[in-house]
């Protein structure tokens, strides 16, 4: 009996292994869509003064313009940045000599961008990188510059480094940064 029993048994485990249905797709077609899309490059020209002459007396309005801006993706902007200036370390100040004594002198600059702060550019890590436009389609923004000599009225007329000095042929330059950065 015991034989009968398991060879039943073994008959019926292979009639359920067997009885197990195989399920088949009854389609006759499928369909893929497939595409591609590359954006183009953002595209726009920044133009930035060669010169300024700066106001012994008034704040100086700097322009910059984006034009032919295009493609620029949502999320970004041209961002315009204070990368360095003429002095020590990237600092910005002016530098000037006086031809009849020879004595040197030195004039740090107020510099005011997108913050809406002025900052003076005696102090590198202040003002590296600063913003000082920012686009995302064709216009002008100005950023404002102008001597500290401004905040210190009473030193007008004194040989100070405070003082803008007449007769003194002040120069000074920024290089610029000018990148695609995500909007905040």
């Amino acid at each position: 009996m015991k034989k009968n029993m398991m060879a039943v048994t073994a008959g019926i485990l292979a009639g359920l292994m067997c009885a197990t249905p195989v399920l088949a797709a009854t389609t006759e077609s499928g369909h893929t869509d497939i595409s591609l899309y590359v954006p183009n490059d953002p595209a726009y020209t920044i133009t930035i003064p060669e010169t300024v002459t700066l106001s012994a007396t008034e704040h100086t309005q700097v322009p910059i313009t984006a034009s032919d801006v295009k493609y620029i993706p949502d999320g970004k902007k041209i961002s315009v940045t204070f990368l360095k200036g003429n002095g020590t370390y990237g600092r910005l100040y002016m530098t000037g000599t006086n031809e009849e004594t020879g004595k040197n002198y030195l004039m740090t600059l107020q510099i005011k961008g997108t913050s809406g702060e002025y900052k003076s550019g005696a102090l590198e890590k202040q003002i590296k990188g600063m913003e000082l436009a920012s686009f995302t389609a064709d216009g002008t923004m100005n950023y404002e510059v102008y001597p500290c000599s401004q905040d210190y009225p009473q030193y007008e007329g004194k040989d100070s480094n405070l003082a803008i000095q007449k007769g003194v042929q002040y120069s000074a330059y920024i290089d610029y940064g000018i990148a695609l950065v995500d909007q905040q």
